[in-house]
């Protein structure tokens, strides 16, 4: 009877070892999904992202669409758009639940980077700000990203169906796809001939043998006609699958674009921690040879030199980066992180230490970029900087010397754990929208962040008053015709993007660029709106650039519109003659 219990406890414990990562993971899940989809509707679609969804509009209406790379987001999206209704939210739906995979793409390499890294890493990446602001942009790479790691992942779990729909997916998903195919694959043969990081595979053998291959081409084709298509709403889509492949060729012509600095500069801004533990996991994976650690490090340090001179590349492409980095930072933490069970109280007053310290250094960094200060208070605070980092150093040398390196290091891991999991939180929720202020972010430098709040609210009041009237109130964009304005007015029937308004026309209302003053104004009356702030990057100083990483305040550029509303459709108005 006794032996029956052990075996019976033993078998208990083995379930509960083996479904912890699993409720862990999930759980991730959950955190970086609500991460993505908060507010996700609040701000409103940039150029960039308003031209591909404006496709996926178009499919959902049956109208004739110019497809470019990104058909995967298309044919998902106009699923929600002709089934249920057109708003922000559905169209950053899908790049944000797919964004939210990135958490289990760890789980599915565990066997390679460790059953504890790969569930650190999950957590990391749930609210990593570039993995989290890159899942609410449309036509970021992440959609890429996901599919195409998702496809090495179950290809090596040898799941051919789950296989081939990713690959499909990622096929669909934009230039991103071709980038990472790049990185990782050179990134793959370099260090593989150097080390031989095929053999860290060995444990999974390659799939192999007709029904396995069978079943991976059906379903990659099965995704092809049927996301491709919209399910079958617009054929034509077939037609855009290497549109991706076209683009990122197209990207190696083009002159520098975004300044040099700017993609290291970003990477700092919202990677610092995997930049400083990636770095640490990196030469600790060469100092004890380690094959798997070496190829993250070589794939990394090729992707930002990759990233930093290919011409059509931006920050947002920096995911290719920190995914190794992140990596490898979860496996030097969860590998030498050692608390000794004697020294606890101390680990645990050195993080102590280390997280105060760190707060001191922010409270005075955030004063020192103000601009009231005058130039002895920056210096004071200038001093104060440099005492609190050489009081950081003599702390960690006071406790190695007074116990041991290794009670330094589980401190100092410890309070660098708290502050950048702070840290990340911080940013990812301010640099989305999730927080009060609008986000002016590094990830597309050149597009503007639109700001149609009043120019829809005074459009729905003009229509509020008029509803009872007999005929719709039409409305004439002239000048204008950006695909930000074109979605952001694309609910409004009818509507009509025209150069110039005829002298003979009398639309209700009309809108144009400020300082355009139309013939047929005199019936109308103006009302001037900011509707774009722009961020002049390539003009910034340092202090600038300091000031936007510290408080993210930063000089802007506006444009406006004029919104002109015929006299007789104000309240208590006559058309004038």
């Amino acid at each position: 009877m006794s032996h029956t219990r052990t075996e019976s406890k033993a078998f208990m414990e083995k379930q509960n070892s083996q479904s912890t990562p699993v409720i862990i993971a999930l759980g991730a899940f959950v955190i970086g999904l609500a991460f993505r989809i908060i507010k996700l509707g609040a701000l409103p679609l940039n150029h960039m992202e308003a031209e591909i969804a404006l496709q996926a509009l178009g499919v959902a209406r049956g109208g004739e669409v110019l497809f470019g790379g990104h058909i995967a987001y298309v044919g998902l999206t106009a699923i929600p758009f002709f089934s249920f209704s057109t708003g922000n939210f559905l169209a950053r739906f899908w790049p944000a639940f797919s964004g939210a995979l990135v958490v289990l793409v760890p789980f599915l390499f565990r066997k390679t980077i460790g059953k504890w890294p790969a569930i650190l890493a999950g957590m990391i990446f749930a609210i990593s700000p570039e993995m989290v602001g890159l899942s609410r942009i449309v036509g970021s790479p992440m959609m890429a990203m996901i599919f195409l790691v998702l496809f090495v992942g179950f290809w090596l779990q040898k799941k051919p169906i789950q296989a081939g729909v990713c690959l499909g997916l990622g096929l669909m998903s934009g230039s991103g796809f071709w980038m990472g195919m790049t990185i990782i694959s050179l990134s793959f043969l370099v260090a593989d001939g150097l080390f031989g990081v095929r053999q860290v595979f060995n444990h999974q053998a390659l799939p192999q043998g007709k029904p396995f291959r069978i079943r991976f081409a059906l379903s990659f084709i099965m995704t092809l006609l049927l996301v491709g298509t919209g399910f079958f709403m617009t054929p034509a889509g077939l037609s855009g699958i290497f549109s991706g492949m076209y683009t990122f060729i197209l990207g190696f012509a083009p002159l520098m674009q975004a300044p040099f600095g700017i993609i290291p500069f970003a990477l700092i801004a919202y990677s610092a921690g995997a930049v400083i533990f990636g770095v640490w996991g990196g030469i600790r994976g060469i100092l004890l040879k380690s094959k798997l650690d070496m190829f993250l490090f070589i794939w990394a340090g090729f992707g930002l030199i990759f990233i930093i001179l290919y011409p059509a590349a931006g920050p947002a492409d920096l995911v290719w980066v920190t995914l190794p980095l992140w990596i490898l930072g979860a496996r030097v933490v969860v590998f030498a992180w050692r608390v000794p069970k004697t020294s606890r109280l101390v680990v645990t007053i050195m993080a102590t230490l280390v997280v105060v310290t760190f707060a001191f250094l922010q409270l005075a960094l955030r004063t020192l970029v103000l601009p009231t200060l005058i130039p002895s208070q920056q210096i004071n605070y200038l001093i104060a900087l440099v005492g609190g980092v050489v009081l950081l150093v003599a702390i960690l040398l006071l406790v190695s010397y007074g116990w041991t390196e290794e009670i330094a290091r589980a401190g100092l891991l410890m309070g660098l754990a708290l502050v950048f999991s702070a840290g990340m939180i911080s940013i990812s929720v301010n640099s989305t929208g999730i927080g009060p202020e609008k986000p002016y972010e590094l990830w597309y430098p050149d597009q503007p962040i639109l700001t149609t709040e009043w120019l829809n609210l005074t459009i729905d009041r003009i229509l509020v008053w008029n509803a009872r009237g007999q005929d719709p109130v039409d409305i004439v964009v002239s000048g204008l015709d950006a695909p930000g304005l074109r979605w952001a007015l694309h609910s409004y029937e009818p509507i009509d993007f025209v150069p110039f308004v005829p002298p003979q026309s009398q639309p209700g209302i009309m809108i144009t660029p400020a300082g355009v003053i139309p013939e047929i104004s005199r019936g109308y009356q103006g009302q001037g709106l900011v509707w774009t702030r722009t961020v002049p990057w390539q003009e910034l100083s340092a202090n600038q650039y300091l000031t936007w990483l510290v408080t993210r305040d930063v000089p802007t550029l506006t444009e406006e519109v004029i919104l002109w509303v015929r006299t007789d459709l104000m309240p208590g108005g006559a058309l004038s003659e």
